[in-house]
């Protein structure tokens, strides 16, 4: 069985490098950043997503360093302005541009009202999970996943994510998660499914 390491701040460059592997020509950012430029535009979004969790949250890497799973912790889920100001988010315009930087603000403001609406009790957020391409498949990303899953389940808490594919939902669905919410997202082609697992 695998036991998911704790991340730190050393861990930044490659957990963002696997996030950004993983997610290249995959929704939500083959949508949302347009070349030129995606894949630094991708790396640079991940880079910025790894430094929220790791102030903000909990994040875990797979013990072969194949894939990194980033959670948010009850009463500390919620996307604040000051929060994204912290992890460097501020600094988006100028590394995605001006048509990039709109198009992941509506995503991010469509997804978060989703969100507080599917589940305005205190959980854990599933904010980010990625595997390596070589080993997708394997059971790194449900490993990662179940082990936070047995905490929340402990501390009888909820536990809430998101999800872009369907591809994923199935997968999600075999973890005992279910969809509570799947809307399409005004201005992209993407729909998005929330899951909640009680």
């Amino acid at each position: 069985m695998m036991h998911p390491k704790r991340l730190s701040w050393n861990d930044l460059g490659w957990a963002s490098n696997i996030l950004a592997d993983a997610f290249h020509g995959r929704p939500p950012g083959s949508e949302l950043f347009r070349e030129p430029n995606s894949s630094a535009k991708l790396r640079y979004f991940w880079d910025r997503t790894c430094r929220y969790a790791l102030l903000f949250g909990e994040c875990y890497g797979s013990e072969d360093g194949s894939g990194v799973a980033l959670w948010l912790l009850p009463n500390g889920t919620a996307m604040t302005p000051w929060r994204m100001f912290r992890s460097g988010m501020f600094t988006a315009p100028f590394y995605m541009g001006m048509r990039d930087f709109k198009a992941f603000v509506a995503f991010a403001q469509h997804t978060d009202a989703m969100h507080r609406e599917a589940l305005p009790e205190a959980h854990y957020y599933l904010f980010a999970l990625g595997v390596r391409a070589d080993k997708q498949g394997c059971g790194v990303g449900s490993s990662l996943t179940r082990a936070m899953l047995g905490r929340a389940k402990s501390e009888g808490v909820p536990v809430f994510l998101e999800t872009q594919t369907t591809e994923n939902v199935r997968l999600y669905e075999r973890l005992g998660f279910e969809v509570v919410s799947e809307v399409p997202i005004p201005g992209v082609q993407l729909r998005n499914w929330a899951m909640v697992k009680r």
